[in-house]
This record gives structure tokens, sequence and C-alpha cells, in this order.
């Protein structure tokens, strides 16, 4: 399991989710491609607007880039 580490009492939600995008690119060894990142942070910032906290964002986010990256075919449909 991935283990990381945030500043929840961020102030600004915005740095926030881009301390979470940085910290979920640093999980996969930062080999994740711009336009993941960029879709990444697009689904983070959703999920940041219905009041998730800093640890259910990183942990979405690493589901997240999983599924992208190695879509499981029982739910792709492929």
């Amino acid at each position: 399991m991935v283990h990381c580490v945030l500043c929840v009492a961020s102030i600004d939600r915005g740095v926030a989710v881009e301390s979470i995008v940085e910290a979920v690119v640093d999980c996969f060894g930062g080999s994740i491609s711009r336009p993941t990142q960029q879709k990444l942070l697009s689904y983070l910032h959703l999920l940041a607007s219905t009041g998730k906290t800093d640890e259910q964002l990183l942990a979405f986010g690493i589901a997240y880039v999983r599924e992208l990256l190695e879509p499981n075919p029982r739910y792709s449909g492929w």
C-alpha cells in the first residue's frame, strides 16, 4: 500500500489539490503523462467541491490513475 503525507490544513483548496496531484504522481514514480495529470486534476477538483478530505482525495486519485493506466477488463468493458 502507498502512504503519502500531505498538509491537511491548507487554506487554498486549489493548492491542496495540486499537492495531491503531485503526491499521486510521486506514488507512481513520476511516470504519468501531462494529459493524465490534467484529467486527475479535473477529477480531484470535482471531488474536492463535494467536501472530500485530502486523505480521501489522495486515495481516490491513486485509484483513478491506477484505473486509467491499467484498466480492469471486468469494469472497463474491454
